[in-house]
């Protein structure tokens, strides 16, 4: 049996970002935190954790054949990279994230 995780890279902040929150929360429902409420840091991870799964999806992986040129690639080009291509499902994503955060950052200056 494989660790299902051993294939995670962490290579781009939005991936680092969804497993910091993902701990972070684990941590704030389990033990009980000094120095901030834990209702609070749940807020403030949970709206992380959807920030991440939101950019996660807005960068999808994304291929190009270039044809050959006699500048850059004589015999052509395969260009991969994850450039941000924003879609709904991420949008809603951010925006759920960054409306979760600013209520725990409200909670925490009040």
């Amino acid at each position: 049996m494989t660790n299902p995780l051993s294939k995670l890279k962490l290579d781009y902040w939005y991936k680092a970002l969804v497993a910091l929150s993902a701990v972070l929360l684990l941590m704030s429902l389990t033990v009980d935190l000094k120095g901030i409420e834990n209702s609070i840091a749940q807020l403030l991870c949970l709206g992380s954790l959807f920030i991440g799964i939101g950019e996660w999806i807005n960068h999808p992986l994304q291929t190009a054949i270039m044809p050959p040129n006699a500048y850059y690639a004589p015999g052509g080009a395969k260009i991969t990279s994850y450039s941000r291509k924003p879609c709904l499902l991420g949008s809603l994503f951010d925006v759920l994230g960054f409306t979760i955060v600013a209520v725990g950052v409200y909670k925490l200056v009040q």
